[in-house]
């Protein structure tokens, strides 16, 4: 017996060409929701990571506080009067290495009579990469040699830095926690070299410790790829910060002249314009120098490549995420060597003992 197919009974073997695209149209609508809240997801976990980083060296700060009575220096100066001798510029971060984990590479050093500059790129120990020195939202740059890399960075308060004036920073006053020039844990409160907590008055909770900066990478000159405006000029030291920005192409959020690339660069090297930050223009606003190369007079603003702002140490171990919009005063005044500062609740937040009354941020 011939069977014969009804009609209407054949199946179908494929999607039709319109069923297809819109298929195709579903996923992509899909892909385009889901990516960016993938991204989203993957900074927020990098940005936990980061403030993990921090929580750790500020515990650091405070066992070294616990042993010696003092933070750390931001940067030594050796002068021959106490211990064993640290060369000039050496950062903080030499004396917190058994701190946070890195009692070895410390004892290395120690062992050497920490003997080697901070950029001897021949030096083994100071070409070594700590992972916790590192933001991982930020990209590692190639700048500055063998030396090993940081994000994180001492906080030198409420005025432009000269890692040269070892006496008093210009007569601008030692406002910060890491205004710098100290012996290893044998100085405290002589000019404010090695503070302690007792002296920060403004209360541990409303005074940066540290904050983080974005690692140099040049040749770029956009602000957030971490370069220095080079010669700036006196004016923005003496008399008018806000000068500084007019190095910056509000268009292109550039500089307009030339660019050093040295922060974040070297992170045994504790001249500012590597491993210090400053309390001015506020968060993400850029990093200026007075001539062409990273001694002289600076402002090193926090910087990150978190949105919307910068993660910050406070002297009491906690970490805060400081928004780039917060409060900062007068920047068109000129800075002051004691009293309250100028600029703001941000710049409130770099001085020690400026008397400012607390404030939420």
């Amino acid at each position: 017996m011939k069977f014969v197919p009804r009609i209407g009974a054949r199946r179908r073997l494929a999607f039709t060409l319109i069923e297809l695209l819109v298929v195709i149209a579903i996923i992509a609508i899909l892909i385009a929701l889901l990516l960016p809240a993938v991204q989203q997801a993957r900074e927020a976990a990098r940005r936990t990571q980061c403030k993990n980083s921090l929580k750790q060296l500020g515990i650091a700060l405070h066992n070294y506080h616990d042993t010696f009575g003092m933070f750390a220096f931001g940067s030594s100066m050796t002068d021959g009067n106490c211990g064993a001798p640290l060369p000039r510029r050496v950062s903080g971060f030499v004396p917190l290495l058994p701190y946070f984990d890195q009692a070895p590479l410390y004892n290395q050093i120690s062992g050497d009579q920490f003997a080697q500059m901070p950029w001897d790129q021949n030096y083994q120990p100071y070409t070594t990469t700590i992972s916790g020195l590192l933001c991982p939202s930020d990209a590692k740059t190639a700048d500055g040699g063998a030396i090993g890399k940081t994000n994180y960075m001492f906080c030198r308060g409420d005025s432009p830095w000269d890692h040269n004036q070892w006496a008093g920073n210009g007569q601008r006053g030692l406002r910060g926690v890491f205004t710098g020039q100290g012996d290893d844990h044998c100085r405290a409160g002589d000019n404010g070299r090695q503070v302690r907590i007792a002296m920060i008055t403004d209360g541990t909770s409303n005074t940066i410790a540290m904050s983080e900066r974005i690692q140099a990478k040049g040749p770029s000159k956009y602000v957030r790829s971490g370069g220095t405006a080079l010669n700036v000029g006196n004016t923005m030291i003496q008399t008018n910060p806000a000068d500084a920005l007019n190095q910056i192409d509000p268009a292109t959020n550039e500089y307009t002249g030339n660019v050093g690339y040295w922060a974040g660069t070297r992170w045994p090297d504790g001249a500012p314009a590597f491993t210090g930050c400053t309390t001015i223009l506020g968060p993400n606003k850029g990093s200026f120098t007075q001539n062409a190369w990273d001694g002289e007079d600076g402002i090193y603003e926090p910087s990150s490549q978190h949105v919307g702002g910068v993660q910050a140490l406070l002297a009491d171990g906690a970490v805060r995420f400081i928004s780039e919009n917060i409060d900062t005063g007068n920047t068109s005044a000129a800075p002051v060597p004691t009293g309250p500062s100028p600029y703001g609740v941000w710049g409130s937040l770099g001085s020690i003992s400026g008397n400012e009354p607390g404030t939420d941020f």
